[in-house]
């Protein structure tokens, strides 16, 4: 066999070895789509209380389907919203304790957690498996704290946009989050220079825009940077743009951040769209964020 491809002229050998790529690239593509959960596939799946951050609580959450997600709980006495964080792809709950941390300084209690597959969290992830995830940690947000899903706010960063929008459509909530989100997974590879053409070819979709546009009663915020350059900024933008009611949809964007910064460039005016966005869906009540 390695006979016959040396005796075929070089242009159809590269094209051959391209094409073997290419389906290669395709094949495998679950794992560069959560590489979070091939990294974590080396850790360990218990976890010692004493390498929590202070004042977490950690909790396994069991799915629908017998996945076991590890939950991390940041309690706020007297809060009247809560957070919850869905992580982007390449790191895991503890890389996005910043964000539990911001909501602390806001006042609010929060929640961050694993996908399965990924930290100590079992199973392995895919679009559909990450939709139950977030079914099975609102669940237990709802009925733990005490709390309607107009009380939730809930945070998606990068591709965690993805089951982040998916269950603020699905419970109605009152506040939606976004950094740095795509309009949906294809189209974000769609605009890269140079695998785009294989967008088509991608089993996941993660349409953030088109559940966006029926949101008509979840105030949004999209969070992106300018000097992004994994995600284009014009995504964002089309995402806020989507929004049924253009009254409840602000958008912020960076001059400064990048894609894995934008968190830390934002926070003030994170929070002011979060207070303009608790006021709007409870009009006759004071913002339940203090100033």
């Amino acid at each position: 066999m390695n006979k016959i491809f040396l005796a075929l002229p070089i242009f159809l050998r590269m094209l051959i070895s391209i094409l073997v790529i290419l389906v290669i690239v395709i094949a495998l593509q679950n794992p560069q789509v959560f590489p979070g959960a091939v990294i974590s596939i080396f850790n360990s799946k218990s976890r010692d209380p004493k390498t929590l951050p202070n004042g977490v609580e950690s909790y396994f959450i069991k799915t629908s389907d017998q996945k076991n997600l590890e939950t991390w709980r940041l309690p706020i006495p007297n809060s009247k919203q809560v957070a919850v964080i869905f992580h982007g792809n390449g790191g895991d709950v503890a890389n996005f304790y910043p964000y539990q941390e911001y909501f602390q300084e806001l006042g609010i209690t929060s929640y961050g957690f694993d996908y399965r597959g990924y930290g100590k969290s079992t199973g392995w992830p895919t679009d559909t498996g990450l939709y139950l995830d977030g079914e099975a940690i609102i669940d237990y947000i709802l009925k733990k704290e005490q709390i309607t899903a107009r009380q939730l706010i809930i945070v998606g960063n990068s591709l965690g946009s993805g089951p982040a929008t998916y269950i603020a459509d699905k419970y109605t909530v009152g506040t939606l989050l976004l950094y740095a989100p795509f309009e949906s997974l294809k189209a974000a590879l769609k605009s890269n220079p140079v695998l785009g053409f294989l967008h088509p070819f991608l089993i996941y979709d993660f349409p953030v825009k088109t559940l966006i546009q029926k949101m008509d009663q979840t105030c949004l915020i999209v969070v992106h940077g300018e000097k992004d350059n994994v995600i284009p900024h014009n995504q964002g933008l089309n995402v806020a743009s989507a929004h049924p009611n253009p009254q409840q949809s602000f958008f912020i964007s960076s001059e400064s951040s990048g894609h894995n910064d934008i968190y830390f460039w934002t926070k003030a005016e994170v929070k002011n769209s979060l207070i303009k966005c608790t006021n709007l869906m409870q009009e006759d009540r004071p913002s339940l964020i203090p100033y």
